[in-house]
């Protein structure tokens, strides 16, 4: 017999959730879920398992302990605005550009500019707009 059966026989003789590799109800006792959850964990991909026939389908212990594993954290760059002497207020650039505030905003949206607030006013940067309405001051 191969070597991977033989440790997968090995292991379900004893404790059942103590082997290397699990059948669906071993992970679903371990996991403290139901049947249909581990299957549904299998079908999205949240947990990968190997089929040998129809009706034995196993886990590998660590893709279960992997599930609690936290994703490392991504550290995101604080974005400084430009000095306001470089940016358009909203009115400015309705005026200028001659379109609605809610042009304006759609803009801003769909082109995913940064824009902050200072006071009362919102303000975008200037070479961005000049960008999109091509205008080279």
């Amino acid at each position: 017999m191969n070597e991977a059966v033989k440790k997968v026989i090995e292991a379900n003789e004893s404790d059942p959730t103590n082997g290397e590799f699990l059948n669906v109800k071993a992970a679903a006792k371990l996991l403290k879920a139901s049947d249909k959850m581990i299957y549904h964990l299998i079908n999205i991909g949240k947990l990968n398992a190997i089929n040998l026939s129809k009706r034995k389908t196993l886990v590998y212990r660590k893709d279960i302990d992997k599930l609690f594993e936290l994703p490392p954290v991504v550290q995101l760059k604080e974005l400084k605005p430009p000095p306001i002497s470089k940016c358009y207020n909203m009115s400015e650039a309705q005026q200028k550009f001659n379109i609605s505030e809610k042009a304006l905003f759609e803009i801003i949206k769909r082109n995913n500019l940064f824009k902050f607030q200072d006071g009362w006013y919102t303000y975008v940067a200037k070479a961005d707009l000049d960008k999109i309405f091509n205008l080279n001051n």
